[in-house]
């Protein structure tokens, strides 16, 4: 995978709401504008100091070389030279010193070891990290055909969202010759920055891996397409599955999965082939480890685009009662539907699948009419449609085909459950089959 893609808008915001507004940056989407992000609704979290490693017994410490400290700043900005004032001799660091050459039997150069930090002192660097979120947009980027497992050419080929990059740096460029200002100096801190900041800091070792990779997952936004969720958890959350079917009962549950993340799901305006296929695009995967999660937030989004209006996107609004929320109409998150919440966390679905562009009931007929001259039937047009499949020791009395008829009375089951009133997507309920 990698970071690139025209920006994404999200359409909503909750608890903690996001702070990365990108409109008009060109690899991101856009953030979840429509309401606030439905964090998990599991065990409450204590805050995020949870996620940091635990305390460690501090070492020895060799005192770091402070000798040209304050000298980056003897110059002002108009050019006068400050005077520097001079230091105090450090007698406890040349102490430390002392005993470090001592011990060590050395008075050269020394490197400097991270992992010789206490545990503490690792964390505020660990927390440094997410001072300026951005938000990381993953594109699939198949390799080439090739002897070799990994190439120059696999890895340094242009793709489309690399080539609007260059645009817009062309146009900074331009911009900057325009004004008269000097390109060699002022375009280099203009350039589009990684998204993906200290991502680096996850590959260093395993310890450090250890360490700050829940930080990271936390607070570094991923966006990415509807259609690649199953495939984005199944890389970055490969024991999701079994940790989430091994947790207790909710009544009984003292702690919820560990897991931890910030997603934004974008939903294109063109339904690809996969959002075309007959099962449509499965979703369960991401609500069964976000309703049973420490603390992960998703939402859903679109793609960056001139003129959009999140209170009339009906489609994207709706997707967010699969988190069991409703959009309201100053752009925040209802509350929870508390028995849909019950559904999600008590391992009663099989599948949840969302059909974006279903295809038409009689299409099929039209290719067997064997009668000269007859006139084929007219397509039924099939509105998009969310099913949702309950398993068969969860289903209810009434649930007894793929696609059950869902009472309406006495009481409304949708409505009661957060899908009344829909704009956009019917709804449709029912049992998992026996192959």
């Amino acid at each position: 995978m990698k970071s690139g893609h025209p920006p994404v808008v999200p359409t909503l915001y909750t608890s903690s709401q996001r702070q990365n507004a990108f409109s008009g940056t060109s690899n991101v989407m856009m953030g979840s504008d429509h309401a606030t992000i439905p964090p998990s609704p599991g065990v409450p979290v204590p805050g995020f100091e949870a996620l940091t490693m635990g305390t460690t017994s501090k070492r020895d410490l060799p005192s770091r070389n402070r000798k040209n400290k304050g000298k980056e700043n003897a110059q002002t900005g108009a050019g006068v030279k400050k005077q520097v004032k001079k230091r105090s001799d450090n007698t406890m660091a040349k102490l430390v010193d002392a005993g470090f050459i001592e011990k060590v039997g050395t008075s050269g150069q020394r490197p400097f070891r991270f992992m010789d930090l206490p545990g503490e002192l690792r964390n505020e660097v660990y927390m440094h990290t997410h001072g300026r979120p951005k938000q990381a947009l993953l594109v699939y980027r198949p390799r080439i055909a090739s002897l070799r497992p990994r190439t120059r050419l696999d890895r340094g080929r242009t793709l489309a969202s690399d080539l609007a990059g260059q645009v817009q740096d062309e146009e900074i460029l331009s911009a900057c010759n325009k004004s008269g200002r000097s390109a060699k100096s002022k375009v280099k801190t203009e350039l589009r920055e990684t998204n993906r900041p200290f991502w680096g800091l996850t590959q260093v070792c395993q310890q450090v891996r250890i360490e700050y990779r829940p930080i990271y997952m936390a607070t570094q936004e991923i966006g990415m397409d509807l259609a690649e969720i199953v495939d984005y958890l199944q890389t970055f959350y490969p024991t999701a599955t079994d940790v989430v079917s091994q947790l207790e009962p909710p009544g009984t549950r003292q702690n919820d999965a560990p897991f931890v993340g910030n997603l934004t799901i974008a939903v294109s305006d063109k339904v690809n082939d996969l959002e075309r296929a007959v099962d449509g695009i499965e979703v369960f995967p991401l609500l069964d480890i976000w309703a049973n999660s420490l603390k992960i937030e998703a939402g859903f989004g679109r793609y960056l685009k001139a003129n959009y209006v999140p209170e009339t996107d009906g489609e994207a609004k709706d997707l967010y009662r699969l988190f069991g929320r409703r959009v309201l109409k100053n752009r925040s998150c209802s509350g929870m539907n508390n028995l849909w919440r019950s559904i999600l966390r008590s391992g009663s679905l099989a599948s949840v699948r969302i059909h974006r562009k279903p295809a038409s009931h009689g299409a099929a007929a039209v290719s067997t009419m064997a009668v000269v001259g007859a006139q084929p039937p007219l397509s039924a047009v099939t509105k998009p449609y969310l099913h949702i499949i309950f398993k068969q020791d969860a289903a209810e009395p009434w649930m007894t085909k793929f696609e059950s008829a869902v009472p309406k009375m006495p009481i409304d089951w949708l409505a009661e459950r957060g899908f009344g009133a829909m704009e956009y997507f019917e709804v449709k309920v029912g049992v998992e089959q026996d192959a």
